[in-house]
This record gives C-alpha cells, sequence and structure tokens, in this order.
C-alpha cells in the first residue's frame, strides 16, 4: 500500500513539474510577441524618411543635369587673334557677350595683323584680327577667306607733351620718318626744352597692320629709318613716347591718353586737323582707315553669334565705348 502511495506522489510531482515548465514556456512566447509588437512602430517610421531621401535624389539628379548642361557649353571656345589695334574692341565684345553666355569661352590675343592674317590662313583661330586692309597675296593663299569690317579707326601721330609742336604736315612726318630730318629745330614750331632736340623715331614692328598703313598712306611706300624703334604694340608706342622728351610715333586714337600729345595734321589746303572720332568719321582727319575681322568662309556657330553681337547696335556702342568709330 505504502509502494502504491508513494508511485501516485511521484506521478503527481511529475505533472506539477511539466504544468509549471509549460506556463514558463507560454511566459516567454507571450514576452516575444510583446519585444516584437514594441518594434513594429520603429518599422513604420521608416517611411518618414523616403521622402527625405527622394528629395535627395531629386537634387542630386537635378545638379547632375545643370553640371552636365554647364560642361557641354563650357566646352564652345572661340579664338581670336592679330591686330592690337582691333584688340580693345574684340575684348570688349567678349566680355559683355560672355556676360550675356557665362558658359562660353573667348579667347582673344594681340601679336599683330601679320600674325592674325596668317592665323586664318593655316586655320589655327576662329576670328582673325586686322587693322590694315588684306592683301590680294594674302587672299590668295586662302580663297576661302571673310573679311568683314567693323569699325573705322584714324592713325594719331604723338609725341611726347614737352614738345612745343602745335601741327605737322605729312610731308614733314614722311621726311622725319625717312631720316631725312632728324631735328626737331627742324621742323617749324616744334622744340623740345633742355633737350639736343634730336628726334628718337617710334613705330610699329613688320607683323603690325599699323605699320602696314602708315608705310602705304603717310610714306607712299618709301623707306623708313633705321633708326626708327619697332615697337609690337600701340601700347608699347605711347609708352616709350611718353617716357622720352625727343620722341615721335603713331598710333591708333583708341588708344590715345593724356600721357602724350596728338599733333594735328596740317593738310595740303591749310586745315588744321586734330585725330578724334568726329574727324575720322567725317573723313576730314587724313589718316584714316576700316578695321576688320577674318573667317575662314562664311561664320557658323558661336563665331556668327559674336560676329552678330559686334555688328549690331550694342555692339557698335561698345566699338565707341573704346574710343573708335561705329559703323554708319
Amino acid at each position: 500500500m505504502k509502494a502504491n502511495r508513494s508511485s501516485y506522489l511521484l506521478v503527481t510531482a511529475c505533472l506539477l513539474a511539466l504544468l509549471i515548465a509549460s506556463l514558463i514556456v507560454a511566459g516567454c512566447t507571450s514576452n516575444g510577441s510583446t519585444n516584437s509588437a514594441t518594434v513594429s512602430p520603429a518599422a513604420t517610421a521608416a517611411p518618414t524618411a523616403a521622402p527625405a531621401t527622394a528629395a535627395a535624389t531629386a537634387a542630386a539628379t537635378a545638379a547632375a543635369t545643370q553640371s552636365s548642361n554647364t560642361t557641354a557649353s563650357s566646352g564652345q571656345t572661340l579664338t581670336l587673334t592679330g591686330s592690337t589695334t582691333v584688340l580693345p574692341i574684340a575684348q570688349a565684345v567678349a566680355d559683355a557677350y560672355m556676360q550675356n553666355n557665362p558658359n562660353v569661352n573667348i579667347q582673344v590675343s594681340g601679336g599683330g595683323s601679320g600674325v592674325g592674317v596668317q592665323a586664318i590662313i593655316n586655320k589655327k583661330v576662329d576670328i582673325g584680327m586686322s587693322s590694315a586692309a588684306v592683301s590680294a597675296a594674302q587672299q590668295a593663299q586662302d580663297p576661302q577667306m571673310n573679311i568683314i569690317t567693323i569699325a573705322h579707326d584714324g592713325i594719331a601721330i604723338i609725341v611726347n607733351p614737352a614738345n612745343t609742336i602745335q601741327d605737322i604736315s605729312l610731308d614733314q612726318v614722311k621726311a622725319i620718318y625717312n631720316g631725312s630730318v632728324t631735328s626737331w629745330t627742324s621742323v617749324p614750331g616744334a622744340g623740345v626744352p633742355n633737350s639736343n632736340n634730336q628726334i628718337v623715331l617710334v613705330g610699329r614692328d613688320s607683323s603690325s597692320g599699323t605699320r602696314t598703313y602708315f608705310d602705304q598712306f603717310v610714306m607712299l611706300n618709301t623707306n623708313d629709318s633705321l633708326s626708327m624703334h619697332e615697337d609690337n604694340s600701340n601700347g608699347a608706342v605711347l609708352q616709350e613716347v611718353a617716357q622720352t622728351p625727343g620722341a615721335i610715333g603713331y598710333i591708333s586714337i583708341g588708344y590715345l591718353t593724356s600721357d602724350v600729345k596728338a599733333v594735328p595734321i596740317l593738310t595740303t589746303n591749310g586745315h588744321v586737323i586734330a585725330p578724334s572720332v568726329a574727324t575720322v568719321k567725317d573723313k576730314t582727319y587724313p589718316i584714316h582707315r576700316d578695321l576688320y575681322m577674318i573667317t575662314n568662309g562664311q561664320p557658323t556657330g558661336l563665331a556668327k553669334d559674336y560676329l552678330d553681337f559686334l555688328l549690331s547696335t550694342q555692339g557698335q556702342q561698345i566699338v565707341v565705348a573704346q574710343g573708335y568709330v561705329a559703323l554708319p
């Protein structure tokens, strides 16, 4: 009887142990479900971040598109080279054009009219600049050459401000530059106080369109004196004359400053005509000329747009602002 009672107690204990174990497992499972439910709201917060990510992506796409467009536009480059007389016009027009079209790159350089024409012949640049008419020999090297008149200019005879000269004839200028006259005392009204009055000749180098025109119109194709200093730009001539009491030179009217004295021309009929925009425009000033830009064939694309802008009313206002004469 005792054995049976012991077996009953053992079975009962086992059943109680199983019951307790089941309750513990159920409790653990219940806790796991609660924890899972607690995390799930965080999962619902994830869509809140999505719009921000989309906005960033959209902004990045827009920036990439803009960058792509900018790169494509900035690939447009226009090159001009040649005359230092035309250079200030070309640069001012380029600056105005690039201000309206900031992704365009326009590069302007000097070197002289000869350099500009040769660069077109060799197809090295988009636009050449010249302050002298292109010769038949040059045109023969590039039959497709397209020459465009862009402005008018005058060539001023300049001396140092210390010189007392009041006017000069073209014959006197020619005599000075061919070496026949070497002293200011031989020129009526001229003189440089506190000096030996020796004339210092300053001119342009052989690639200069200004020299080409001066030699044709003033020198009548006779030789310049070997003593002439050959400078490579209008600015260099102006600086040398300004710093040399006995000097004489010639520059575009667009370069005139108070650092030098522009000498009026005494014409063959006795008129004294000072170089100015007005006298070049009405052609009473005798040393006047056209200014040119040159392309290989008819201009297209950016070159055409640039030239159209230069020849427009706004472009011609820039010409005037630079001290030159606009087209009629």
